[in-house]
C-alpha cells in the first residue's frame, strides 16, 4: 500500500534528507515527482532478484563491459527524481547517477497502476532512456518501450529481445516470472 507524503518535488538532498529521518521506511518519487511511501510485496521483491540476475548473466558475458545491473538506485534525471526498480547503468556512475540508465524496469505494485507506470516510462524516454520494461506480475506480462518505437505487449513464450540499446539480449518473458504454483 502505498501513501502521499510529498505532493511536491524534493530535490535529491531533501529526499536523502526523508529517508534519512525515516530509516525504516521506504519511500519512491512517482511520475509527477510526489514522494509516496512504498511497501513492496514478496512478489515484486522476488521479480526484482529475478530480473536482475537474468540481466547481470547477460552483463557477465561481456555483452557492455562498462555496465552493471542494480535495483533500488536513486537517479536524478534533470531534475526528475526516479528509483528505477531495476536498471542497467554505467558501472562507475555517480552514488546518485545523473545520466539515464540504459536500461529501467519497473514493475507494477499497488502503489504503480498501470497509468502511473507509463507516465514512468514516458517520463524514462523522455530524459535519454533508451529501453523501459513495465512488469505485471499479475498478468505475467510486459510493456516494451524503446524510444522512438511504438509499445509491444509480450507474455509468455514470446522472446523479449535487447535490440541496439541492449545487443545480443534475449530472453523468453516466461523467465521473467516464477513458475507459477501448484496447489
Amino acid at each position: 500500500m502505498a501513501v502521499a507524503i510529498s505532493e511536491k518535488r524534493l530535490s535529491l538532498q531533501e529526499f536523502l534528507e526523508l529517508e534519512e529521518r525515516y530509516p525504516e521506511r521506504r519511500f519512491k518519487p512517482a511520475a509527477n515527482g510526489a514522494i509516496i511511501e512504498m511497501s513492496p510485496s514478496w512478489m515484486h521483491s522476488k521479480l526484482q532478484l529475478r530480473i536482475g540476475k537474468l540481466l547481470d548473466d547477460w552483463l557477465e558475458s561481456g555483452a557492455l563491459p562498462d555496465y552493471a545491473v542494480g535495483t533500488e538506485a536513486t537517479h536524478d534525471l534533470d531534475g526528475w527524481l526516479c528509483i528505477p526498480d531495476v536498471a542497467i547503468q554505467l558501472e562507475r556512475a555517480d552514488p546518485y547517477p545523473r545520466v539515464a540508465p540504459l536500461l529501467a524496469v519497473e514493475i507494477r505494485s499497488e502503489s504503480n497502476p498501470r497509468r502511473e507506470l507509463r507516465a514512468k516510462a514516458a517520463r524514462y524516454l523522455q530524459r535519454g532512456t533508451p529501453v523501459v520494461w513495465l512488469v505485471y506480475p499479475e498478468s505475467r506480462s510486459l510493456e516494451l518501450y524503446r524510444a522512438g518505437e511504438i509499445a509491444q505487449t509480450l507474455s509468455g513464450g514470446d522472446v523479449l529481445e535487447g535490440g541496439a540499446a541492449l545487443p545480443g539480449f534475449r530472453a523468453n518473458v516466461s523467465e521473467i516470472f516464477p513458475p507459477p504454483q501448484t496447489d
